[in-house]
């Protein structure tokens, strides 16, 4: 029993580290429900789904790239399947459905501070909102073109 309870316990550090502020925590459930979207339906039911190409390209906040983010295409009238996919070292690569897509961006990084409870870092959200919950950013992503986009998001 003692195992079991050390399992849980360290599970719940790991997932405390992770999502140990409100806004990481919403952050990261919308881009699970939005990957869980792409694949929504994806059986051989004579719908092949929509038509998906690749998107990549490069992210930079004030002439930096983003070390660790995420961004999703989702769809800029609000109907069909968003596509999700993570920023390393500022470059991504998506594959994504064609059309008309309000782009989302999104990435924490640690304050210094550690949680009282478990010593766990803290984190906060530094991208504008006007990139990710109020973003004004749209793309078209296009069966036709080379589909990549060079993102360069200004703090101010």
């Amino acid at each position: 029993k003692k195992k079991k309870n050390w399992a849980k316990f360290s599970l719940l550090i790991e997932v405390s580290a992770i999502f140990n502020s409100r806004i990481n925590a919403c952050c990261y459930l919308l881009l699970l429900l939005l990957n869980l979207s792409v694949f929504t339906g994806c059986g051989s039911q004579g719908n092949s789904g929509p038509e998906m190409v690749e998107v990549k390209g490069t992210v930079s906040l004030d002439g930096n790239s983003i070390p660790v983010g995420d961004i999703i295409f989702e769809p800029a009238d609000g109907a069909g399947t968003a596509a999700a996919g993570q920023i390393r070292e500022g470059k991504f690569d998506v594959q994504c459905p064609v059309g008309t897509k309000k782009v989302i961006i999104s990435a924490a990084r640690k304050t210094g501070k550690k949680g009282k409870e478990f010593g766990e870092d803290i984190m906060e959200s530094y991208i504008p909102a006007k990139y990710n919950t109020e973003s004004e950013l749209q793309e078209n992503v296009s069966q036709d073109s080379e589909n990549e986009f060079h993102f360069v998001l200004k703090s101010m």
